[in-house]
Parts: C-alpha cells; sequence; structure tokens
C-alpha cells in the first residue's frame, strides 16, 4: 500500500520547515533593507514638481498700498507741524505776556505820575487860595482906613486950617498914594483870583486823570493776568497735545514712543542749534563792529591831542619859550567791551556795579510786575541792577527809554540796556528790555516760566532801540 504523500514527505516537511524558516528570515531581512532604503530617500509631494505660481498684486492693490504710503507720510508731516506750530505759539504766547505785564508797568508808571501831578496841582491851589485870602484881608484894611478916614469931607478939611491950601496939596498927595497902593492892592488881589481859580481846575483836572489812570491800570492788570493765564493753559493744553502727538508719530513710523520722543527732541535741539549759531555770528559781528567804533574813536582822540599839543608848542614859541598851559585831560572813556568801566555812563554811576548785582540774580524766576528781591520782571531786574549803582530808573522799560542816553548799537558798553519794541520806528512801543554785558551776550528776566539767564543780544528776535543809563 502506497503512502500517501503527506505522510512519506512528513520528514521531510519537517526538515524543510527549518529551512523555510530561515527563508522567512531572510526574506524578512531584504524586505528591512528595503524598507529602511525607502525611509531614507526624501518623499516629495507630487504637485512639489510643479513651481508654485508668483504673487501679483492687482494695480488697484498696489494704488490702495501707494495711498495708504502717502496718507501716512501725510500724516506725519502733519503732525511735525503741528509740533512745529506749538512751539511757535508757546513762543507767541510769551511776546503777548511780555507785552501785557510791561503795558501794566506802564499804567502803574502813568497813574504814579498822576497823583503826583494832582498833589502838586491841589498844593498850588491851596497856597493861591492863602495868598488870595491875604490879599483880600488888606484890601478890607484899605477900605476900612479909608472910611475911618472921614471919606470926601476929610479931602476939604485943610481949607479951613491955617495952613491952607499947603495942608490941602500935602493932603491930597498922600490920598493919591494911598489910592495907589489900593489900586495895586486890588490888581495883585484880582491877578491871584483868576489863578486861584485856574490852580482849582488844574486841581480838578488832575483828580480825574487819577481817576482815569486808576481804571487803565486796573484794565492793564486784568489784560496781564488775563495773558498770563492764557500762556499757562497753553502750556499745559499744547505739552498734553504733544505727548499725544509723540504717541501718534511713533505708530506711524512703526517705532517706540521713547524714539519718537527722542527723536522729536534731537530735531528740536538741531533746531535750537542752528538758531544759536546764528545768533553767536550776529553777536561776533556786532563786537566787530563795536571794536572798529572804539578803535576810530582811539584814533580821533589822539588825532585830538596831537594837534592841541602842536597848537600849544606854536603858542610856547610865540611866548618865547614861556611854559605852556597843562593839556586838558579828556572825558572818561566809556566802557570798553569787556566791561572795563571807564566811567563814561552819563549818570556817573558804576556799570561794572549794575552788571555784578544783575549777575547775582541768575536763576531767580519770573513774575510780572516784581522788582526783587528773588523775582523779577524784565524792567524791574534792571530797574534794581542800575538802583545798585546809584541810578534812579523807572519800572517800565519805555519810561526808562526815555530818561536814559540814546546811543546806536555799535555804542553799546557792558551796562547799556537793550530794548524790543514791536514798532522798531516807535520807542514808545518797546515791551522788553535786557542788560548788555559785552561780547554779544546779555542778560534779562525773559517771560513767565522763564529764570533770569544769559542769553545772545541776537538769540530772539533783532533789538531796536540802545540807551545808556
Amino acid at each position: 500500500m502506497r503512502t500517501p504523500l503527506r505522510a512519506t514527505s512528513g520528514g521531510r516537511v519537517g526538515s524543510t520547515g527549518k529551512t523555510g524558516r530561515a527563508g522567512k528570515a531572510l526574506l524578512s531581512g531584504v524586505l528591512a533593507i528595503c524598507l529602511a532604503g525607502t525611509m531614507a530617500m526624501p518623499t516629495l509631494p507630487a504637485e512639489a514638481a510643479k513651481p508654485k505660481p508668483p504673487v501679483i498684486p492687482s494695480k488697484a492693490a498696489v494704488e490702495r498700498a501707494k495711498q495708504a504710503a502717502a496718507s501716512k507720510a501725510g500724516q506725519v508731516a502733519t503732525i511735525e507741524r503741528q509740533l512745529a506750530a506749538a512751539n511757535a505759539r508757546l513762543e507767541q504766547l510769551g511776546i503777548q505776556s511780555g507785552i501785557a505785564d510791561e503795558a501794566y508797568n506802564g499804567a502803574v508808571y502813568r497813574l504814579q505820575q498822576a497823583k503826583a501831578d494832582a498833589a502838586a496841582a491841589a498844593a498850588r491851589a491851596t497856597e493861591a487860595e492863602k495868598t488870595l485870602a491875604t490879599q483880600r484881608a488888606q484890601i478890607g484894611r484899605f477900605a476900612a482906613a479909608s472910611y475911618q478916614g472921614g471919606g470926601d469931607v476929610a479931602k476939604i478939611a485943610p481949607l479951613f486950617t491955617a495952613n491952607g491950601p499947603q495942608d490941602l496939596l500935602d493932603s491930597a498927595g498922600a490920598a493919591r498914594s494911598v489910592s495907589a497902593a489900593m489900586q495895586g492892592s486890588y490888581l495883585r488881589f484880582s491877578a491871584t483870583q483868576v489863578m486861584t481859580n485856574l490852580f482849582k481846575v488844574q486841581a480838578d483836572q488832575a483828580v480825574v486823570k487819577v481817576k482815569k489812570a486808576t481804571d487803565e491800570a486796573a484794565a492793564a492788570k486784568k489784560a496781564a493776568e488775563d495773558a498770563e493765564a492764557a500762556q499757562s493753559a497753553a502750556v499745559t493744553a499744547i505739552g498734553v497735545q504733544r505727548t499725544k502727538s509723540i504717541a501718534q508719530l511713533a505708530v506711524l513710523q512703526n517705532t517706540s514712543v521713547k524714539v519718537a520722543a527722542q527723536r522729536q527732541r534731537g530735531l528740536e535741539e538741531l533746531a535750537r542749534q542752528r538758531a544759536a549759531a546764528l545768533a553767536a555770528k550776529k553777536a561776533a559781528e556786532l563786537k566787530r563792529r563795536i571794536a572798529a567804533r572804539e578803535a576810530a574813536e582811539r584814533r580821533a582822540e589822539a588825532a585830538e591831542r596831537a594837534r592841541e599839543e602842536k597848537e600849544a608848542r606854536e603858542e610856547a614859541k610865540k611866548n618865547h619859550g614861556k611854559k605852556p598851559p597843562k593839556h586838558k585831560p579828556s572825558s572818561p572813556g566809556r566802557n570798553d567791551d569787556n566791561g572795563n568801566d571807564g566811567g563814561g555812563h552819563s549818570s556817573g554811576g558804576s556799570s561794572r556795579d549794575a552788571i555784578n548785582f544783575a549777575l547775582k540774580q541768575l536763576g531767580d524766576m519770573y513774575l510780572w510786575g516784581a522788582t526783587g528781591p528773588s523775582r523779577w520782571d524784565c524792567s524791574g531786574l534792571t530797574q534794581g541792577a542800575w538802583e545798585r549803582a546809584g541810578v534812579q530808573l523807572p519800572h517800565y522799560s519805555v519810561a526808562q527809554y526815555e530818561q536814559i542816553q540814546h546811543i546806536d548799537e555799535d555804542e553799546l558798553r557792558p551796562g547799556d540796556l537793550i530794548f524790543w519794541a514791536t514798532n522798531p520806528s516807535d520807542p514808545g512801543t518797546i515791551h522788553h528790555v535786557a542788560m548788555y554785558l559785552g561780547n554779544g551776550q546779555m542778560i534779562h528776566a525773559p517771560r513767565t516760566g522763564k529764570p533770569v539767564q544769559i542769553d545772545s543780544v541776537y538769540y530772539w528776535i533783532p533789538p531796536n532801540f540802545f540807551g545808556r543809563p
């Protein structure tokens, strides 16, 4: 009987089963290697083989982007203009408040003058009234004496005396003398009465002027207070707006607020430096012109001395060798541009004393209407400084200019006063005063919010008038 194949091949199957397991292991290894190889190879998506189409904005999108950029640049420029305008506005408000402050000083000055005039007019009227009363009493005594003397009967009584006509002539002469005296007394009385009435009218007018000046001073004070309040409010409001504007700039320029503020400060500092450089250039030119004028004056003085000495020698020859008269010393020179006092100020005061006083007030804050000791306005500072030098000036820049010697710009010496006016041809519009220090520099009390400080003469608008106490 044949053995079934499965049965008869069982031994082979068993042995080939071992071989089969080995083959399977080999196959698994090959598969593993192949799998590892395929994992090592990068897998690329099917669509990566094709390049992506470029993004091409539409013409409308490009136009919108351009408009957005232009709008942003326009906004930046607008804000920068607003910041510049705010600074200019503060400066203008400072000028306006300074003008109002000095207008108040002027109103007070005129009020003081009106009161002095009224007092003088009242004194004249009172004195005239006393004189009138004295003369009225004198005329009364003359009238009483004439009445007591018998009037017309007394005039013919001498005809009945022993001496007769002679006594009558003597009595007539005396009567004429008395009559002339009475007539003169009456004329003086009439004239005094007229003058008394005039003085009374003047006194009444002076009282009216005092009332008007008082009202003007009150109005000027209110205007100054309003100007100061407007400036103070603007400083606060502009400060807030400045902060907001700088924040907007930071957003528009994609920078931090700190960087934007730093940039703005840098731009303003650059503008200040440019202005300072221009002021320094003008100051140097002023110094050059002052030096040139001084040199010309020295040459003229030397030529004059030489001429006088020559004339003296010639006169000595004519006088047979007699000693010529001593040369009269020339008048003291004015202060030079370095502050050396030559005694040339018309008042004889020392400009160095005035300058030293002003320098001691450096850092004191401005206060309108103030005359020290630690707060000053512009004319209060110059008044206090020159008072230390023994020179009395009013607390009003216009009146200060009116009461001192007027000079040209290139005649400036340390201690001289410099004035600014709204109308360069009208000193009545002066509203600010400073003291010249030399080398194109000055010291002054600028305006509210600023201390007494040293600046170039040309740090601001050019000055208009110059004077020497």
